[in-house]
């Protein structure tokens, strides 16, 4: 049967490359007319030499599976076709069931259905098979399932219900009962060089210990910087009682030119000017490295209850049901109720906010749903406070709470929330956005809506009345004496560092502003700082007389009430998420309102602190024991190419701080959800870079996308965009910190409020998402915003066309490494 198999597979080598020519001329008369496919096509083909450079092919651009099927698509069918002829063959009255991890186009598809084939036409019958393919790159997928897949079937049309294909986009999830207790994994370019293979290899090595496969096939480049790395697998594996055997020239079962491949290489690549197209292609791949491992099967298992699988856990999908997440050892850890003050830091997207709700969980399930405890869970975005509340609705037993949210002056419902446990006669949990706290925890009266415009007309004003008295008439102290600088002073020092204004005077004159920089200077005791002083004193008089509204002013009124025993400690716990947007003055809130606070835990990232930038600290009260820290790593939530694209931003953001124990640098982690590299468009204005995004849209909405989410808010980008039909919604980052989006445009035409905190704001803007990201140019682009541009991994991009390829540079500076020293500081330095 072997014999007879093996040649019957040999006649049909001319068919399988005819096969694959023709599915990419249907591809290409179907996709020639997408803008931009010349070029998009062309950097496909310059991308694949990354393969034999050692580095990673992304495929994440929407021509990769056509370009990748040209070449290498072939080949790798002829990889492992003799392994599976004589597997298949063993096991003719069993079910084959077939995990390929790293799927691509479906070459290990492809192979077996030819056996399964060539099996009826030699009159035998084959076994039952399932193939799942799992892949990140839906592209890749997608064209083997709607082109090659077509084009195999119309040629081999014996396919059918006992050999079973499924397509899974980075999903390895989904709970699966085995039909066989001896699947196979293959695994194809899992460990490669710039990944953080150490941590795939150990995440496999655990999925094969467990679900404990006969046979597991390795695939990867034939590469100096590859082969040591997996062949430290295949030693591991060794352990666990596999033999080892390498791929040979001598297995392979095809041989010589990719004849009809070659007609349509050198057609297009004359046609589209594409040199990389006009090389020929062959069967055999020196390139290639295929290793089988294999294990004698000792017994034969007839119960395969045990072999549910549950969770292949080397890739996520995005959070859905709360319930359903399993935390990592790390994460774990972090939501033990110590008894001791504890501090979540972490990078975007690590899952401070899902430890904070197991720790909840892990407090209520611990007091056994008392009906007298009380904790307090705050946050400075309303959407995050209803996304826990979700979660905690999931976590906790329904039988033994009730929710009720909070309503608003129209009758209509709120993101904060009240969970009130069975026999309880008052909240336990209380779920609270943090500028409400003034008001419903402190009886603070709220007269109308905060304007900012109120405040930069009031602080015009009184800059204009200071200048008058001071007799100043030129324009040396416009770098404090503006509206802007004097409205971020007045919160994060006179609020922030309690200095306050009834006797206040001495202290600012003599205080080190924290984080606030010397740029510009305000030396302490200094002419300027009490031309300050004067202005901010003016100031917040002013709010109080005329009842002006302020986020500011409540929560000083808040603080004052706390701080004079009109209000007591009340909550047995408090959580705070997000806490980098907390002041000092904010944190001493905090304590006053908790018993106890060995029972306060915060969570958050100073990375991104759009409040306050460097100027956020963790300060902590004396009646505290020590502080845990517990630093979480690995960014599961933020797609690895946009992590790896934006890590020497994350890295200048932490040495901006000084290294403050805070903040920590994005850690890019493989088993992230699917996404594409960061897409950059150039339009000359936003009407272009609506119509770009539209192309950008319509080809990337294979990653399930239904609307895009625009930062900073631009309100003429979402009209035009809109008008091309997307869905679409725009907004600022302080409202949508701590939520994720699944397609977010940065568009950078739009001003900073602070400017300051560029690299926050940039940070915490490409960090929103959780599959796609656009980063929108135009003429109008902030010059703020090009070092940050300039930090960008230029490997980890995908330049949309020639004309954003040819115009990026430009937009570009290269950044000069500093950290924010404060004014004492620097006279220090200076006396040194």
């Amino acid at each position: 049967m072997k014999s007879k198999l093996s040649e019957w597979l040999k006649t049909e080598q001319e068919n399988i490359d005819k096969a694959i020519a023709d599915a990419s001329k249907r591809y290409y008369r179907e996709h020639k007319l997408d803008p931009n496919f010349q070029y998009d096509l062309k950097q496909c083909h310059i991308e694949s030499y990354n393969l034999v450079k050692g580095k990673d092919l992304c495929y994440d651009r929407p021509n990769t599976a056509f370009a990748y099927s040209l070449w290498y698509h072939p080949r790798r069918i002829n990889t492992f076709l003799s392994f599976f002829r004589d597997k298949i063959i063993e096991q003719q009255e069993q079910h084959i069931e077939i995990f390929d991890l790293g799927a691509g186009a479906g070459a290990i598809q492809w192979g077996v259905a030819l056996i399964y084939v060539g099996l009826i036409r030699l009159g035998f019958t084959p076994p039952r098979i399932t193939v799942i393919n799992i892949d990140t790159s839906p592209f890749m997928l997608n064209y083997n399932k709607d082109y090659l897949w077509k084009e195999f079937l119309q040629l081999y049309p014996e396919i059918d219900n006992n050999f079973i294909v499924e397509y899974e986009v980075n999903s390895w999830n989904n709970e699966r009962k085995l039909d066989t207790s001896n699947p196979i994994l293959v695994a194809s370019y899992l460990f490669d060089a710039s990944d953080n293979k150490i941590d795939i290899a150990n995440d496999f090595k655990s999925l094969v210990d467990k679900y404990k496969p006969n046979t597991v096939l390795l695939l990867t480049s034939n590469q100096p910087e590859k082969m040591p790395f997996i062949n430290s697998v295949v030693h591991e594996f060794s352990k666990l009682g596999f033999n080892s055997q390498i791929v040979s020239d001598a297995s392979l079962l095809f041989r010589g030119n990719l004849n009809k491949i070659n007609e349509v290489r050198t057609v297009l690549g004359t046609k589209l000017n594409i040199s990389e197209l006009k090389r020929n292609s062959f069967w055999t791949d020196s390139s290639h490295y295929g290793v089988i491992l294999t294990k004698l099967q000792t017994e034969i298992t007839f119960s395969f209850a045990s072999n549910i699988i549950t969770s292949l856990d080397i890739y996520n999908p995005p959070i859905t049901v709360r319930r359903d997440v399993t935390l990592n050892t790390k994460q774990k850890k972090a939501a033990v109720n110590t008894g001791s003050p504890s501090v979540i830091v972490g990078p975007a997207g690590c899952g401070k906010s899902i430890v904070i709700t197991e720790k909840i969980k892990n407090i209520v399930e611990e007091s056994n749903y008392s009906p007298f405890l009380q904790i307090l869970v705050t946050t400075f975005n309303k959407g995050l406070i209803g996304k826990l509340a979700e979660w905690l609705k999931d976590l906790l037993d329904e039988t033994k709470y009730t929710i009720r949210y909070d309503t608003n002056y129209y009758g209509y419902s709120e993101k904060s929330s009240h969970i009130t446990f069975k026999n309880s006669k008052h909240t336990n949990i209380r779920l609270l956005h943090f500028d409400m706290l003034p008001k419903l925890l402190g009886g603070v009266k709220y007269k109308g809506l905060v304007k900012n415009i109120e405040h930069f007309n009031l602080l015009k004003e009184i800059i204009q009345k200071v200048k008058k008295e001071e007799n100043i008439i030129n324009d040396k102290h416009d770098n404090i004496l503006n509206p802007d600088f004097l409205f971020e002073e007045y919160h994060r020092v006179i609020y922030g560092l309690q200095v306050g204004i009834s006797k206040g005077e001495e202290t600012y004159l003599t205080i080190t502003r924290k984080g606030r920089g010397n740029n510009p200077s305000l030396q302490k005791n200094s002419d300027r700082r009490k031309l300050a002083w004067k202005c901010l004193t003016e100031y917040a008089q002013q709010m109080h007389n005329k009842g002006i509204q302020s986020f500011t002013l409540r929560r000083q009124y808040l603080y004052s009430k706390l701080k004079s025993g009109q209000l007591h400690p009340s909550y047995d716990h408090i959580l705070v998420d997000e806490f980098q947007d907390c002041t000092e003055a904010d944190f001493e809130i905090f304590y006053s309102f908790i018993k106890d606070p060995n029972n306060f835990t915060i969570a958050g990232d100073l990375a991104q602190s759009i409040h306050l930038g460097t100027a956020a600290r963790i300060p902590r009260d004396e009646r505290m024991n020590r502080r845990q820290f517990y630093r979480l790593d690995g960014s599961y939530r933020l797609p690895v190419r946009i992590s790896e694209c934006i890590k020497k931003l994350s890295e200048a953001i932490v040495n901006r701080f000084g290294n403050d124990e805070g903040v920590t640098d994005i850690t890019p982690y493989k088993g992230s959800p699917p996404g594409s590299r960061p897409i950059v468009i150039y339009g000359q204005n936003h009407i272009e870079v609506a119509e770009k995004v539209k192309q950008v849209f319509n080809l990337y909405k294979i990653y399930d996308l239904k609307k895009v989410t625009i930062l900073e808010k631009d309100t003429g980008l979402e009209r035009e965009i809109k008008n091309k039909g997307i869905e679409s919604e725009t907004d600022t980052i302080l409202s949508l910190k701590g939520l994720e989006k699944e397609c977010v445009i940065w568009s950078t035409r739009i001003p900073l409020e602070f400017e300051k905190e560029v690299f926050e704001f940039a940070y915490t803007i490409v960090t929103r998402t959780s599959c796609i990201l656009i980063i929108a140019l135009t003429d109008q682009t902030q010059h703020v915003y090009r070092k940050i541009l300039g930090l960008l991994n230029t490997e980890r991009l995908i330049m949309w066309d020639k004309e954003t390829s040819d115009k990026f540079a430009t937009f570009c500076e290269v950044y000069e490494p500093e950290t924010i020293i404060d004014e004492d500081q620097e006279e220090f330095m200076h006396a040194q």
